[in-house]
């Protein structure tokens, strides 16, 4: 028995032998063929997140008239998603479907009202940074990651999530000078109390009296450009937010000067564009701001010029990240990874802001640019959800993924942006909630009352036709239709139930 023990321990040895040999031969040849697959095996991947407030699918690297050259390097270096999509068209929810990993139907994050750690369960939920620290990496926040900041206070605000950080930045966001643009009663100064909603308050526009140098982003964007230029010990994940082009719209007079109020191209927004949609989406609280303000009132250019300049000031900031990777002794193992929480319409079917299902309220920028695996310059036209970032980035640094996350890793996407996928972006909104599918070319939108709209973005990317009544689509509605949360289908997603929010003000 012992002779016949010792002989399949042999040959067992004699396997493992010849198993290694074959491993080390593929593994050198790997190496010979993709060098930089050594450095991935030789070190930890750290990772940068950089999360941009209310930007939408103007950057030009998505063929949008903003000038963003720092976004387009990015994408140059690594890989663009051009049909990416929010999870809710809101700051609050979206951000904390991303970090979180769940969609709004389990956390009950329907709106920008109130902490996602308050809610039930909610002490329990890990989120990415959480994640990371857990598996032996340091993380560090700048700015808006979570929808608070930590502002310049003696305890870090407690919406801005302090058990997800090692440390955070303490500063101010954004830009100042909010106050200048406001009458005595705390209304915009171009409408004079016209509009008492959120918007009233916050719908202003023009340049803010500081420099660059001095703004809330332009420091949290150097708090952490001077944390990666560091040699560390550990692994990092450092996160940093930028709040413009977050309204107000305000950001130095250098930026407005890049886009001259006359040569300003408004938004294309038929007059016959509401026919054939359902009356239930004509109009919502930002619907009026717009119509009898904004463009009743002579502001329409002036506040898509500060949008524009907002968002150039916002990649300024984003560059000084880059740089300072870039030139930073980690260059070769982290990743970078750059997402904007929304879209944002500018008079696009008559709303402002965000809060729609229309591609221009959830469609914004999504790249990420990984060492040794993304294609400099690839695209990938695949629908993807930001509700796979937490499942993607454990995946790239070797971290095991959390069974309770409701998205996948887009790994095998980020290897081939061709291949076949066939999940779809779900995104809910929270007044309803109403739902968008997007798979592919399409966009199929149901509401709380049954009706419906569907887009062919490969037709009409503006979403100018409603194809939802022709009865030659019946099939794509039901090929789509069945990725509509219910209770049925997803019994978790609805155990807290939607928050109905109606606030006027629509606090963000």
């Amino acid at each position: 028995m012992q002779k016949q023990t010792k002989q399949i321990v042999n040959n067992e040895g004699t396997k493992n032998t010849k198993v290694m040999q074959v491993c080390s031969f593929v593994f050198f040849v790997s190496l010979w063929l993709n060098p930089d697959a050594l450095i991935a095996a030789e070190k930890p991947m750290n990772v940068v997140m950089i999360a941009i407030d209310d930007m939408n699918n103007w950057v030009g690297c998505l063929e949008g008239r903003a000038q963003t050259p720092n976004i387009d390097r990015l994408a140059k270096q690594g890989m663009l998603f051009s049909n990416a999509y929010c999870v809710v068209p809101a700051c609050n929810p979206s951000r904390t479907a991303i970090m979180t990993g769940l969609r709004p139907e389990t956390t009950g994050q329907f709106g920008n009202e109130g902490d996602f750690r308050l809610r039930p369960g909610g002490e329990q939920w890990v989120t990415i940074p959480q994640h990371f620290r857990e598996h032996g990496y340091e993380a560090v926040a700048a700015g808006k990651i979570f929808h608070k900041e930590r502002q310049s206070l003696e305890e870090p605000n407690p919406i801005s999530d302090p058990v997800s950080w090692n440390d955070q930045w303490v500063g101010e966001h954004g830009t100042e000078g909010h106050e200048n643009y406001l009458n005595a009663e705390g209304w915009a100064k171009w409408h004079n109390g016209r509009f008492g909603n959120y918007l009233g308050k916050f719908g202003v526009w023009g340049p803010c009296p500081e420099p660059k140098e001095e703004t809330g982003d332009w420091n949290a964007a150097g708090y952490i450009a001077d944390y990666v230029a560091q040699k560390h010990d550990k692994p990092f994940f450092a996160a940093c937010g930028i709040f413009r082009p977050h309204e107000p719209l305000l950001a130095p007079q250098e930026y407005f000067d890049m886009f001259p109020l006359d040569e300003i191209e408004l938004p294309n927004v038929p007059e016959d564009d509401f026919d054939d949609i359902p009356k239930i989406a004509h109009r919502n609280f930002s619907s009026n701001f717009f119509l009898k303000g904004v463009k009743e009132m002579g502001e329409w250019k002036k506040a898509v010029q500060a949008y524009l300049a907002c968002m150039a000031f916002a990649d300024d900031c984003v560059g000084r990240v880059i740089d300072a990777v870039e030139n930073s002794p980690n260059a070769d193992n982290t990743i970078i990874i750059l997402w904007t929480d929304h879209g944002w319409q500018l008079g696009h079917k008559h709303r402002w802001e965000k809060f729609s299902l229309w591609r221009q309220g959830t469609n914004s920028p999504l790249i990420y640019k990984v060492p040794g695996l993304t294609k400099p310059g690839s695209r990938c036209e695949r629908a993807a959800t930001f509700l796979d970032i937490y499942p993607t980035l454990s995946e790239l640094c070797g971290l095991p993924i959390r069974p309770e996350l409701e998205g996948q890793s887009i790994v095998p996407l980020l290897k081939d942006p061709s291949r076949d996928w066939k999940v779809p972006a779900v995104i809910t909104d929270h007044y309803g909630p109403d739902y968008s599918i997007v798979l592919d070319q399409w966009n199929y939108i149901v509401y709380r009352d049954g009706s419906e709209e569907l887009y062919d973005h490969s037709k009409d990317p503006d979403e100018f036709t409603n194809l939802a009544n022709n009865p030659e689509y019946t099939v794509v509605k039901k090929r789509l239709a069945k990725w509509v949360p219910t209770l049925k289908t997803n019994p978790k997603w609805f155990k807290h139930g939607p928050e109905r929010a109606r606030n006027k003000d629509m606090p963000h």
